[in-house]
């Protein structure tokens, strides 16, 4: 688990900084855009990182169902937003950058 929680950790800072909000924020219930958008894009490269919806799910404290709609869903969120493509393009490269990195 303490991979885990590192790597979320670390995916959390960087969807904050690149989407100029808190890592708090992003953890919190709020419904505003850009904080929805920063939670469904931390959620969604946690699983490009082969992370199960479950264990996305006892992160964020939601049910499992919620993380797999926010992962099905948010190619489309993508596809209409091209601010958030490019953040989310950028931080898929670089998560699998550093990943690959520290696994050798």
């Amino acid at each position: 688990m303490p991979k885990l929680t590192e790597l979320a950790d670390y995916v959390l800072e960087l969807v904050a900084e690149e989407l100029d909000v808190t890592k708090e924020s992003i953890m919190s219930k709020s419904r505003k855009a850009e904080i929805v958008d920063a939670r469904h894009m931390a959620a969604k490269l946690l699983h490009t990182r082969n992370i199960y919806p479950s264990r996305i799910a006892e992160i964020f404290g939601v049910s499992p169902r919620t993380v797999q709609y926010v992962i099905t869903s948010f190619d489309t969120r993508l596809q209409t937003n091209r601010a958030l493509r490019n953040s989310y393009a950028k931080l898929a490269k670089t998560i699998g950058e550093n990943c690959e990195t520290t696994a050798k």
